[in-house]
């Protein structure tokens, strides 16, 4: 059973993030196989992420012998064999490695962790020796120095020598000539010695799989030399800023992981027991309690917050307006971060444009699009959730979501408009993905969602009513904008045409995907599960069970929801290939875990009157079973975004994705209210 937790927590992947857009990313292997990958990746202000340090080439010295305890993907092998020293890896609460001789000897054991400071761009990488015997470690950090999207090209660093300025005995400085990417880096107990390296055709698998560039050269400009009595500890720190007290981002880093709960078997849980290092569980015993687990799942919310928004996904996603909206459900549940409420809404507010929001910031500042009709929506709705709960009505974001209420209604000029006959919102231009399944080839949508489709539709109901109400408790007569203005009466009256005219998406044991040209487009995909979660229930009391049951059968795998039921032919059964071919499955039966989060909601409304409480709890406990044990047993540090649509299950796209762990949360505090 050792080689399952092994054979899990080995090919999983751990992050760190600073709070600022910065992150880590790892497997429990040590081995990078992604291009982003790394140690440090740096992010400015606007979120434009460097990727700085890529790993650190580790040599144990033990008896006058040495030792590899890293190991890096080449074109024809993995070399050198540093993962097979590995006692045991841990993903949370931060990455961590034991290593030790083969067999594994109490004599030589080294502990591998790795920290990060909130709100700075550093890194702490911490070496124990929990053996008997004294050892050496020699360590070649190499750096990358680099855009995180992109790979250095081959022969790079023949062309552009790095400036290398080793400081003093214990530190130095490494700048890019072409790009300026710079950073400092300390080792206080260590010797460093210029002495560079350049580690060429470095791969990346997961990137080849992906049809991207796979390889790059590396840069070791120093070793570093430490030495490593029993008990001992010892830092490397590396920032991408200036580093004038390393000694307090290390304090820095130690203390903001200590409150978090360490795994059962790991060599500080015992404290100062005499136990040997190596006595790990044998088994694939659970690492953490629920109690812990919670816990951890709260930082792995925290990953993805910053001051004033949601970082959609790690490795390679910025702030989403539709993704940070619709993880705004979980911020709701963790009162430590509400807070950042009223900030990620007043932010994306001060953006609205013509009743829209922002779909993308991009990265650096650059790529901001509103091509979304749905983010609006979800404002005016999570700003009535917060409402619930907050002790009075901002009016300034309640201006806002009046803003887009109105747009919706009048403004004539969006790419989307509002049928005067029936309420409900159409999507008419043929070459925009404006809702959540927005993958496009060659600027063509996969799935257009042409028509009225049926979870914008939900959601503008739901915004109009939530304004209404918030409008009224206000103590508004009207909301208005320029020349638009609608009164109470008014607004009451269009949250009922829309009521009937959504009943139009009713068929038989589910709703129709959309509303076209021909009628009710009668597909089985998630948006009607969307549809029903929110707050204003628009569909009959009685359909609800029907449709939980409809979702359950074609769409609900142990890791979310399929974009589209595997009945249908357009149905992929695999998310795999290149950016085309990926992109032809993103939305047309890959599995999304975000959706877990409307589907609890559902059997939580559909259910709730007639089952009992513990009945309820275990059904939602089934939806996560699988999350919960990843959690647990240590399998896991996040969420994935996506996983194939068949068996088996394999996790794709972001492996840390907010709307997930968000969807996690809302569901553990859903059973919580429940008991």
């Amino acid at each position: 059973m050792r080689s399952e937790y092994q054979g899990e927590a080995q090919h999983h992947e751990w992050l760190l993030t600073n709070g600022a857009g910065g992150y880590a990313l790892g497997y429990g292997s040590f081995i990078n196989q992604r291009k982003y990958n790394g140690l440090l990746i740096a992010a400015d202000r606007n979120l434009r992420r460097q990727h700085i340090l890529a790993g650190i080439e580790e040599l144990a010295g033990f008896r006058g012998n040495t030792f590899p305890l890293d190991a890096s993907h080449y074109p024809n092998c993995i070399y050198p064999n540093g993962f097979e020293h590995i006692v045991k890896s841990w993903l949370r609460p931060y990455p961590a490695v034991l290593f030790s001789s083969l067999p594994a000897a109490d004599d030589f054991v080294i502990l591998k962790e790795v920290r990060m400071p909130k709100g700075v761009n550093a890194v702490v990488v911490s070496y124990t020796n929990r053996g008997l015997q004294p050892l050496t470690l020699t360590l070649r950090p190499k750096f990358s120095l680099r855009h995180h999207h992109f790979v250095n090209l081959p022969g790079i660093w023949d062309d552009q020598t790095p400036a290398v300025t080793v400081l003093d005995e214990t530190g130095w400085a490494i700048r890019r000539p072409d790009n300026g990417c710079s950073a400092w880096c300390r080792c206080p107990t260590g010797k460093v010695t210029a002495d560079p390296v350049v580690y060429r055709q470095v791969y990346y698998p997961m990137e080849a799989s992906r049809g991207y560039e796979a390889t790059e050269d590396l840069y070791a400009p120093v070793m570093v030399t430490i030495p490593l009595p029993p008990g001992t500890t010892h830092h490397l720190v590396c920032a991408a800023e200036e580093l004038r007290d390393p000694q307090a981002l290390i304090d820095a880093a130690l203390e903001r992981y200590r409150d978090l709960p360490l795994p059962v078997d790991h060599p500080r849980a015992h404290g100062r027991q005499k136990i040997s290092p190596l006595a790990t569980p044998e088994n694939d015993d659970d690492l953490f309690t629920p109690a812990a687990y919670r816990k951890l799942l709260g930082q792995a919310a925290d990953d993805f917050l910053t001051a004033d928004d949601i970082i959609a996904g790690y490795p390679w996603f910025g702030p989403w307006g539709r993704d940070s909206l619709i993880a705004l459900g979980g911020v709701l549940r963790l009162p430590e971060h509400r807070p950042l409420i009223p900030r990620l809404l007043a932010k994306y507010g001060r953006h609205l444009k013509n009743g829209l929001l922002p779909n993308v910031f991009g990265e650096g500042g650059e790529g901001m699009n509103y091509d979304t009709v749905d983010a609006p929506l979800w404002y005016c709705v999570r700003l009535y959730e917060y409402c619930q709960q907050a002790k009075e009505i901002d009016a300034k974001l309640l201006e806002t979501a009046a803003r887009i209420v109105l747009n919706y209604r009048f403004n004539r000029s969006l790419s989307f408009s509002f049928d005067a006959a029936d309420g409900l919102i159409s999507l008419d231009a043929p070459h925009q993905a404006l809702t959540w399944m927005d993958a496009k080839i060659y600027q063509h949508p996969v799935t257009p969602r042409l028509g009225k489709p049926v979870e914008i539709n939900a959601l503008w109901y739901n915004a109009v009513r939530a304004v209404h109400a918030l409008a009224q408790k206000s103590g508004l007569s009207d909301i208005s904008y320029r020349r638009w203005r609608l009164d109470m009466k008014e607004l009451a009256n269009l949250a009922r045409q829309i009521e009937t005219g959504f009943q139009q998406f009713i068929i038989p044991g589910f709703l129709a995907d959309r509303i076209g040209a021909e009628g009710p487009v009668a597909e089985i995909r998630p948006n009607a599960v969307i549809a029903v979660a929110l707050p204003f229930d628009i569909v009959p009391a009685e359909s609800l069970p029907e449709i939980w049951e409809t979702a359950r059968r074609d769409l609900l795998t142990p890791y979310g929801l399929r974009s589209l039921s595997p009945h249908h032919p357009a149905y992929k059964r695999k998310y795999i290939g290149n950016h085309k071919q990926r992109d032809m499955a993103y939305h047309q039966g890959t599995v999304w875990a975000f959706l877990l989060a409307p589907m609890a909601a559902l059997y939580d409304k559909a259910f709730r009157r007639t089952k009992p409480a513990a009945e309820r709890r275990a059904e939602l406990e089934k939806l996560i079973w699988r999350f919960r044990r990843g959690f647990i047993k240590g399998h896991i540090a996040s969420v994935a975004e996506i996983w194939d649509g068949d068996q088996p299950h394999v996790p794709k796209g972001c492996p840390a994705q907010a709307w997930s762990v968000m969807a996690l949360v809302e569901i553990e505090d859903l059973i919580r209210r429940i008991r």
